[in-house]
């Protein structure tokens, strides 16, 4: 029953956005008609407004008016006339003896509201009636026309003012809720399609495309699907390539090594072998971009103490000579592999030390986990260059030839995939003091790792790596 009940509403379901809009524009409609007509029939006043209390209390009085503006001499003949026209009230003559004057009922109030002017209410009701049934007044002008009815003894209801106030404030708030929903409902697909698109490129890059939806977004979630396929085979091309390329070229600078410790002149064997470390420099660090650059199992990260891979990078540095130092640290667990944490600090105190002479590290708590910043006495980089700096084989001196004083251009390429492959952030600026600043932010172990940032800072500055 229930597949039945799914197959009829896929099949009238609108496909389209705008089908399904204009389903939603006719079902609001339709709820508040329906709603409207509950509320008219469960709150209109009933077709005998003779049955009515204040109506009868009315009418007594426009009698005792009309006779009170009239001859004495045409009373009897107007009250008459006003019993035979109104047999409900049972109008008759009244001698102004009996009944209590001071009555204080419902509808003796209304009579003297609705009289407008002095007028005397006498309850002629006998004390052997049943209760709540039934009330005989007698009236009596001020001009000395009198006269006797009889009223329901039902309490004088007010306008249902709350059940009409409730009433709209019900359809309201349904009016509300359905395009809520309904709203949630057609844009759900389009807030899956943006965490796809999102996730894409991203460590956690399986995110499933949606399924179900409005034709469009079906559409453009097929083709993203087809654009995901294309581009992950060409960075796997790509990949592939590079790592094949840096692999096949050390067989022959080994061989070209070998060779130039032949070489006689002395001048040339040294050039010829600065060259060879040269390349070999760029084969290492080309493989290790590829390497850094593919994305690895969540499952294959561990607990590291960030302090002391920090402390490790600055030890190595220091026990060659370099101005390295940590200033302020704290121990703190990151979630990551701490081979490349390491080696994303490394090649960003190698930039301190080679463009600023000195490298000082400063580690800090943030709202979003720990960061690692990296600061230089030295000149910084222009804004207008900072976003190419990112980019792989660009170095931030513009050099053409490989010399002893420039590298590849890799350092912060590998940098950055290390640091967004750990959900975290590379933020490099020049400091308002002077100098230069690196600051690598990562989320802690005991946080889940936040997707990637909707919107990436400006892209960092970066210089030679």
């Amino acid at each position: 029953m229930s597949g039945l009940v799914h197959r009829l509403r896929a099949r009238l379901r609108p496909r389209s956005i705008g089908g399904q809009i204009a389903l939603l524009v006719v079902a609001a409609i339709a709820a508040a008609h329906v709603v409207a007509t509950l509320a008219f029939f469960l709150l209109h006043e009933p077709w005998r407004p003779e049955d009515r209390p204040a109506v009868l209390t009315g009418r007594l009085a426009t009698v005792a008016r009309l006779l009170d503006a009239s001859a004495p001499e045409l009373r009897p003949d107007l009250l008459a006339s006003a019993a035979r026209t109104l047999p409900i009230l049972d109008i008759a003559p009244w001698n102004g003896q009996g009944g209590d004057t001071g009555t204080d009922k419902p509808v003796a109030r209304r009579l003297r509201d609705s009289f407008g002017r002095g007028l005397t209410v006498a309850n002629l009701t006998p004390p052997s009636a049943p209760a709540g049934h039934s009330l005989r007044l007698g009236l009596a002008t001020s001009n000395g026309a009198m006269l006797q009815g009889t009223l329901p003894d039902d309490p004088l209801r007010p306008p249902r003012q709350g059940a009409i106030i409730f009433t709209f404030v019900f359809l309201g708030l349904t009016l509300a809720l359905l395009s809520v929903w309904a709203t949630r409902a057609l844009t759900a697909p389009l807030a899956r399609l943006a965490g796809a698109a999102e996730a894409f490129g991203a460590r956690d890059d399986h995110v499933a495309l949606p399924q179900a939806g409005p034709k469009e977004v079906l559409a453009v979630s097929r083709a993203l699907d087809r654009m995901r396929a294309r581009v992950r085979r060409l960075i796997d091309d790509r990949t592939q390539m590079l790592a094949a390329i840096s692999h096949d070229l050390r067989t022959p600078i080994t061989r070209l090594r070998l060779r130039a410790e032949f070489i006689e002149d002395e001048n040339a064997r040294a050039s010829t072998l600065r060259d060879l470390d040269q390349m070999n420099a760029l084969v290492e660090a080309a493989l290790s971009f590829v390497r850094d650059g593919q994305g690895r199992d969540v499952g294959s990260q561990s607990l590291v103490d960030l302090a002391s891979v920090v402390h490790t990078v600055c030890d190595g540095f220091a026990d060659v000579g370099a101005q390295v130092s940590v200033e302020r640290s704290r121990h703190v667990l990151v979630r990551g592999r701490p081979d490349e944490l390491q080696r994303a600090i490394t090649n960003l105190v190698d930039n301190a030390v080679k463009y600023g002479g000195s490298a000082s590290l400063f580690m800090d708590a943030i709202p979003r986990g720990t960061r690692v910043e990296v600061r230089d006495p030295g000149p910084g980089i222009a804004e207008a260059e900072r976003e190419a700096m990112l980019q792989p084989f660009v170095r931030g001196d513009r050099a053409r030839n490989l010399n002893e004083a420039t590298g590849f251009g890799l350092g912060l390429s590998i940098v950055q995939a290390i640091v967004e492959a750990h959900s975290g952030r590379l933020i490099l600026e020049n400091r308002p003091e002077g100098g230069f600043s690196a600051v690598i932010e990562l989320p802690l172990a005991a946080q889940p790792a936040p997707a990637p940032p909707e919107q990436r800072p400006a892209p960092p500055m970066d210089r030679a790596a």
